[in-house]
Order: structure tokens, then sequence, then C-alpha cells
């Protein structure tokens, strides 16, 4: 966030600066995410467990392989992914979307952050930023609530997209110490 600092301003309550001017914009965060941004990452090999639990889970619900991620540097959990491709209708238009389910290493969430594989889509201005699911054709935003109902049974909440590039009050990265997004504090700095 060049440019830009987070004060609190209340409970879940966070406004932002930016060049010395408070934005009239105030963002509440839900209490679940106010709770777990403080908490410590996990045991790494409970942490496995938990989402090796669930990637079983998963596999055995959707009936495909996932991809797992457990690499934890820079990141307060791991993930699980899996590449969907196919052809939109009304467009004819191949597409290549890779869902990930990132699994929280401090409390029990989950937030999904999709890529376009084939470059056409993006947010925020670039690759590598997720897509917010609404965007996406019928076909993945039907898989993808499938998937999320597995998470949500196995005892899990969602971290919605719109609170991803929210600051998290009194987090920092590990990476350089920079004040921290939701998502960078909950799920991964590097994706």
């Amino acid at each position: 966030m060049r440019g830009r600092r987070a004060e609190v301003g209340g409970p879940g309550q966070v406004r932002l600066r930016q060049r010395g001017h408070a934005t009239a914009q105030m963002t509440s965060l839900p209490g679940f995410i106010l709770d777990a941004l403080p908490k410590p990452i996990g045991d790494y090999r409970d942490v496995c467990d938990f989402v090796a639990r669930l990637k079983q889970a998963l596999e055995t619900e959707m009936r495909v392989q996932f991809r797992r991620d457990a690499d934890m540097n820079y990141n307060a959990g791991q993930s699980l992914a899996h590449e969907l491709q196919g052809t939109h209708k009304p467009s004819n238009r191949r597409y290549r979307f890779e869902p990930r389910f990132y699994l929280s290493a401090k409390a029990p969430l989950f937030a999904v952050y999709c890529f376009d594989r084939r470059w056409g889509m993006t947010d925020r201005g670039g690759v590598g930023h997720p897509i917010a699911q609404e965007r996406l054709p019928e076909a993945i935003q039907a898989w993808i609530e499938q998937a999320k109902a597995v998470l949500i049974r196995e005892g899990l909440t969602e971290v919605e997209h719109r609170y991803f590039h929210q600051p998290a009050p009194g987090c920092f990265t590990q990476l350089d110490g920079a004040p921290a997004t939701v998502f960078e504090s909950l799920f991964a700095e590097l994706v």
C-alpha cells in the first residue's frame, strides 16, 4: 500500500490515510477476522495434518486431485489448488482458471484466490492478483461453491475477497515489516 497508512478508528474500524489526508471510507472487519489476526501461526506438523485432512475431504467430494503447497515461508498457512479448463458458452472463449483454497494456520479460516492462467482477466490491474468470484464464468463459480461447502462442513469460515486487501490492524509482514493486509496476515505474503 504505497503512500497509504492504516489507522484504527474503533473496534474493527480501519481508516486509510493517503498522503496525509484521511479518507472518508471506513471498513469494518468482521469479529472472526479481528480475533484471528493477532493469533500465532500454529505448529507446522499440526498444520500439515490439518491440511492433509482437508485435502482428502475435498478430493473425495470433488472427485479431482488437488495440488498442495505446504511452503510456509512468509505464509501463515498452506494452499490447495486445482486447475479448471473449459469453454465459456456464450463467448466460445477457452478458459483456464486455478482456484486456490488458502487455509490459515492461525484459525479455522479459508480464502479462495483464483488465478486466470490465460492472462485474460485480472483484478486490481495486474496478473497475480485474485479475481473476485462473481466475475468468473458460472461453471467455475458453481465448482468453487461446491468446494467451499466441503470446507464449511469441515468447520472452516470463509474470509471473503472483499477483505483481502484491507489493512490488518496491528499486523506487519514478515518479509519487510510493512503494514500487512488481512490476506497477508491470515494466509500468505507471497502467492
